[in-house]
């Protein structure tokens, strides 16, 4: 039998979650039917240490910098007026579990107190490892990029862009990039998630097509090889007029250096935390297209996809840096493992057969969302389901699980979803499908929770009250700002609705080591349950009570 652990040993109470002070704070707002606005009261604390100072009016840049020294990464972080989020920023990346960090720091002539605030917790934090810029007059970030990025380009192996009043939102994610450059790619970028809890859309590139061909899918979080900088002409990052570039100017960086290399790498992992909400952001401080971009953005991203793509590079440099991190392929093999293209192909094909609605989600979702690998092993989860099941998460996993649930008449899906837009989005797209029949959505107010000392955005789950015995739960965290912490407190959350004995539960996460933590947090908080990590497409974590029945 499945039990929670409780605080006295040798006892079993199973369903309680009021057991969890040590692991949970406000742990009961999952339980509230309003929607709850909760952030730490330090979340943009400011040291007391931090000597404010005037507003600067200074013509000159003022610097107070450190050669590099080579450092493997490099990480850019242009500032213009905040002060609410640059301490939060820049602690997020003394979080990261690499040390070989630098930071370059530039403040556009701010006008508060963001310069102050920054050169604090850079002298604090980063000492000896970084540069600190003020400039005495605003110049845009595509003309800081040209004026003080390229030319420590050789200062570092690669280069990481954090705007800095964003955050990077997985601690690894450094390390992780270190490794694709130390293995030989050229550009890796992640996918991000807004501080108002919706997902990027950041996805991989056609290594055949030009990326200027492609939709714009290499946002944040954006990383590239140092030497590629270099090969950017001035003119590139200035508009028709020749005035240096105040809007899209991620484009105008990222574009020039996907020209010169189809050797990329895109990580579905969201780390990296998009401050939407922040009112002096370009895209809140001039009229807008849409939510998240300016008349200015769009014209200026227009001319620079218009500019013609720099030729294919390659380096003497770039090329003996890669060769140090290649296996030695002199030795001889026995047998080639087989590839995973053969394995997915292969379960694309048993996926459309058992499911043919699969594909007329996908169309909708995007063929990247899930792997098929990942997709057939919860195929083959729900062919084991019956009765009731339940899906927490992303609207559009919700989709796809909807389309595969079709084809199982065992079972019943409710998805529980955290937006309250999401809900009427989700139900439009079954609709569509005509799926509506199949699943019950319901959306849940959401409330900030913490485990661990790590938060994240949760929906109430009171609005299940009343569903049967669950026999299998599916959990997709990888939009939350901590999906370790989003997968890991799902499981408590519902166990008063799991069937006692019989049940599967199902953790979808960007990483295996991410299902690990998940697991090693769930073995502390439980007794009586297996753990199978990987068992998700080779990612993602299930759990079942031993010797199910």
């Amino acid at each position: 039998m499945f039990a929670l652990r409780a605080r006295s040993p040798g006892t079993c109470l199973y369903g309680y979650l009021d057991q969890f002070e040590r692991y949970f704070v406000n742990f009961s707002l999952l339980a509230s039917k309003r929607t709850q606005s909760w952030m730490p009261s330090n979340r943009y604390s400011i040291s007391p240490d931090v000597q404010l100072s005037p507003k600067g009016t200074a013509e000159e840049t003022v610097l107070d910098s450190t050669l590099s020294d080579n450092s493997s990464c490099l990480i850019f972080m242009p500032a213009r007026n905040c002060e609410l989020f640059a301490a939060e920023a820049i602690r997020s990346v003394s979080r990261q579990t690499m040390d070989d960090v630098f930071i370059l720091y530039v403040d556009d002539a701010s006008e508060d107190q963001t310069g102050d605030i920054a050169q604090h917790y850079l002298k604090e934090l980063f000492p000896g490892r970084h540069a600190y810029i003020r400039n005495g007059t605003r110049i845009g970030k595509s003309h800081n990029i040209w004026k003080h990025l390229r030319p420590r380009a050789d200062e570092a192996e690669f280069i990481g862009i954090l705007d800095a009043d964003d955050q990077l939102a997985d601690m690894t994610i450094l390390d992780k990039l270190a490794q694709r450059y130390g293995a030989g790619k050229d550009v890796v970028w992640t996918n991000y998630f807004m501080d108002n809890g919706h997902r990027g859309m950041n996805a991989a590139l056609d290594p055949e097509l030009s990326p200027r061909k492609q939709r714009w899918s290499t946002s944040h979080f954006f990383s590239f090889r140092a030497a590629l900088i270099k090969n950017i002409p001035e003119s590139y990052y200035k508009d028709q007029e020749g005035n240096w570039f105040q809007g899209a100017c991620d484009v105008a960086l990222a574009l020039p250096i996907l020209d010169q290399t189809r050797n990329y790498e895109f990580i579905p992992t969201p780390a990296y935390r998009y401050t939407s909400s922040n009112h002096l952001s370009l895209h809140n401080s001039t009229p807008k297209v849409n939510a998240i971009t300016s008349k200015i953005q769009l014209q200026n991203s227009n001319q620079v996809f218009a500019k013609p793509p720099l030729p294919l590079f390659t380096n003497a440099k770039v090329e003996e840096s890669v060769s140090m991190h290649q296996p030695d392929t002199t030795a001889t093999h026995s047998a080639a493992p087989l590839s995973t293209d053969i394995w997915s192909e292969k379960a694309a094909q048993l996926l459309i057969a058992r499911h043919p609605t699969l594909l007329n989600a996908q169309a909708i979702c995007g063929a990247d969302h899930l792997s098929a690998l990942q997709l057939w092993s919860i195929s083959e989860l729900l062919q084991s389901a019956s009765g009731e099941c339940l899906f927490i998460g992303a609207p559009d996993t919700a989709l796809i699980l909807t389309a595969l649930a079709k084809d199982t008449p065992e079972i019943h899906l409710t998805c529980l979803v955290e937006e309250k837009e999401d809900a009427p989005h989700l139900r439009a797209r079954l609709a569509l499908l005509e799926l509506s029949e199949q699943a019950k959505v319901i959306s849940g107010p959401h409330a900030k929770v913490e485990m661990n000392q790590q938060s994240c955005s949760f929906p109430a789950c009171t609005e299940l009250e009343g569903l049967s015995p669950l026999s299998l739960i599916v959990v997709d965290g990888r939009a939350s700002e901590n999906e370790e912490t989003y997968a890991a407190i799902a499981l408590p959350a519902v166990s008063e609705l799991l069937a006692e004995r019989s049940f599967h539960f199902c953790a979808l996460t960007g990483e295996v080591s991410t299902a690990q933590k998940v697991a090693t947090t769930l073995r502390q908080l439980t007794v009586g349950l297996e753990f199978c990590t990987g068992a998700l497409g080779g990612t993602g974590l299930v759990c079942f009570p031993a010797n199910q029945e």
